[in-house]
């Protein structure tokens, strides 16, 4: 009895994980939809996602903000404490303005059994040009992913 519920116990313990960032193409074609690769890690407590909020600006933005809004995605219980990174679907408006650009995002979590609340910005410097690359860059927020070389599959982002 005791073996199965310290097995138990390693397995739920392996079972939490956070976001740690996102990733999207280096250059974006304005209009085109994206697919954002929402970047996760283990962590050491439970965490619910609540949602998460995309936005851009021209240049390098504003600090700790979101920039035109380019959209809103709910993400729950069913989408959080998962070891395995994501991918979802984003549209940048045809009329953002070509040249350099931030793509934004702002994370609302609860962390812990108290569900504290935090608010966390992923931010990733891309192109606004003629055509959508194949190749990702990352954000490098506390010291996750370089931006050219993306977590590999079972590696945690800033191992």
């Amino acid at each position: 009895m005791r073996a199965s519920a310290a097995v138990m116990a390693g397995i739920l313990a392996l079972a939490q994980a956070r976001i740690r960032g996102i990733a999207v193409p280096e250059t974006i074609k304005p209009g085109d939809t994206i697919n954002v690769t929402i970047v996760n890690e283990n962590y050491i407590q439970a965490v619910y996602d609540v949602a998460i909020a995309f936005g851009y600006a021209p240049g390098h933005g504003i600090p700790q903000s979101l920039g035109l809004v380019a959209g809103l995605m709910y993400l729950g219980p069913l989408e959080s404490n998962q070891a395995h990174s994501s991918i979802k679907q984003l549209t940048i408006p045809k009329d953002a303005p070509q040249g350099e650009a931030l793509l934004t995002s702002s994370l609302m979590s609860l962390y812990g059994a108290a569900h504290m609340p935090t608010l966390t910005n992923f931010n990733v410097s891309v192109t606004f040009g003629h055509e959508t690359s194949a190749q990702y860059v990352y954000n490098q927020q506390d010291g996750c992913c370089s931006p050219r070389h993306p977590p590999t599959e079972g590696h945690s982002p800033g191992e």
